[in-house]
């Protein structure tokens, strides 16, 4: 299901650029920021390409600030004239990959673009400077779908807008999911980034009325195939977040696996008096392309597994992920359990 965002973000410039004059037209921008720099002997990356940091794994997270480095390097895609500060990272591949580089999460107007092997200026392989739906301003580069070759060392340059400087996050990883679908096993049966209102499917107690996918007790691991993403409706920010039901007879312990092809949260929640819930059974949110794996003693009655996006933007609507619920077994029937609760499981 969609959950609205708590503070609503995300006013999108409008860039009127004229047809054959993008270059040399002035970007709608606030004025630079005028952010310190780390300490020298602090700096994050590198500041050339002699000295670029290696990216020896992917993925690839890295936080760091420009503002200490000096301005090396600039290409126009398509604004021009940046004297922004510059860090450099460089990525030599083993095989053939498609790669995306994002600066989404980065706290000033950012640049970003890519050399093969070394620095030619004006001819980049790849070059970014604002994409929509990426970051919370529009103005954070995000360049998808990179396609690098083993042999080669791609020298990958955060930079920023006129004299932009800031806080910086980059992600480096496969374009191509880490997650799919195991075969014969059912994928979630709803639409990508449906409108909230119109989530019929698991929305959980984020719709009205709360919908949940309830899951069946089952002695062999229950493998659910689902997608997730963040999205813009009307100037509001959405999640997308599932909501899985486990009604359970008596305690069982139960672990619980989650990979996807974003941050993800899982949370277990105490759905035994309905909504809201009543408290957390606990959480795990494993990262990026990363297999987490939590284990709980479950109470008898009723518990959610809720999967969402940990961040509120540039999560692709459609995003895979693939949750295992393992432990989660049938009861029989017993002295003191009634034909009616019994049935209760299976609503």
């Amino acid at each position: 299901m969609r959950r609205p965002r708590p503070v609503i973000a995300f006013a999108l410039a409008a860039l009127a650029v004229a047809a054959g004059s993008a270059a040399a037209s002035p970007k709608p921008h606030s004025a630079p920021r005028t952010v310190d720099g780390p300490a020298p002997g602090a700096l994050v990356g590198g500041d050339t390409i002699e000295t670029a940091l290696p990216i020896t794994e992917l993925p690839f997270v890295d936080v760091g600030n420009t503002c200490g480095f000096a301005d090396d390097y600039d290409e126009v895609c398509p604004y021009p004239n940046s004297v922004s500060p510059d860090v450099v990272y460089s990525y030599t591949p083993d095989v053939h990959e498609m790669i995306d580089v994002s600066l989404c999460l980065s706290e000033y107007d950012t640049k970003v673009y890519v050399y093969e092997n070394a620095h030619t200026p004006g001819a980049p392989v790849a070059c970014s400077d604002d994409e929509t739906g990426c970051g919370s301003s529009g103005f954070q580069s995000w360049i998808v779908g990179l396609d690098v070759e083993p042999g080669n060392t791609y020298y990958i340059v955060v930079d920023g807008y006129a004299g932009d400087c800031g806080d910086y996050v980059i992600h480096v990883y496969d374009s191509y999911p880490c997650v799919l679908c195991p075969p014969f096993t059912p994928p979630e049966d709803e639409p990508d980034c449906i409108e909230p209102w119109n989530d019929v499917d698991n929305g959980g107690c984020d719709s009205d009325p709360p919908v949940f996918q309830v899951i069946e007790p089952s002695g062999e691991p229950t493998v659910l195939c689902g997608t997730s993403g963040t999205y813009e409706v009307g100037g509001d920010v959405y999640q997308d977040s599932d909501w899985y039901q486990m009604t359970l007879g008596a305690e069982n312990t139960v672990t619980i696996t989650c990979e996807a092809w974003f941050w993800p949260v899982v949370t277990v929640l105490d759905g035994r008096d309905g909504c809201p819930p009543a408290g957390v059974h606990g959480t795990m949110e494993p990262g990026f392309c990363t297999l987490g794996e939590l284990t709980l003693d479950l109470p008898a009655g009723t518990c959610w597994i809720r999967v969402r996006p940990a961040e509120w933007d540039h999560v692709f609507c459609g995003a895979p992920y693939v949750l295992t619920i393992d432990g989660f077994v049938s009861t029989s029937i017993s002295e003191g359990v009634s034909w009616g609760s019994l049935k209760a499981l299976y609503r």
